[in-house]
């Protein structure tokens, strides 16, 4: 229930899609729109994203790192180049401010 929620607060009309991806009993599965993707369906969206509609994969807590790099592999095989990955963990993000070249003086 929570993952079909923060699926839909992340869904916005004309944002592109959210996939969800979830593992179950040793599968991986793909929603869109609380909807399991099958194989052909899926092949049709990654058709979409990779001519460059937006797609974000949405990673609820409880996922698998190996089921989440899977679903990325298959993506990317399929064409997809760019997706925005949403960590579901709710972990924070803060850039490390020694990273990266010297500032100019």
């Amino acid at each position: 229930m929570i993952w079909l929620a923060a699926a839909l607060l992340l869904q916005q009309p004309g944002d592109g899609d959210t996939i969800v991806v979830t593992a179950s009993r040793h599968k991986c599965s793909v929603r869109l729109a609380d909807k399991l993707l099958s194989d052909p369906e899926f092949a049709t969206h990654a058709a979409e994203w990779a001519a460059g509609r937006p797609v974000r994969v949405y990673a609820p807590a409880a996922s698998d790192t190996a089921c989440l790099a899977k679903i990325m592999f298959k993506l990317s095989a399929k064409g997809v180049r760019v997706a925005h990955f949403v960590d579901g963990r709710g972990g924070t993000h803060t850039p490390d401010p020694d990273w990266g070249p010297p500032a100019r003086k």
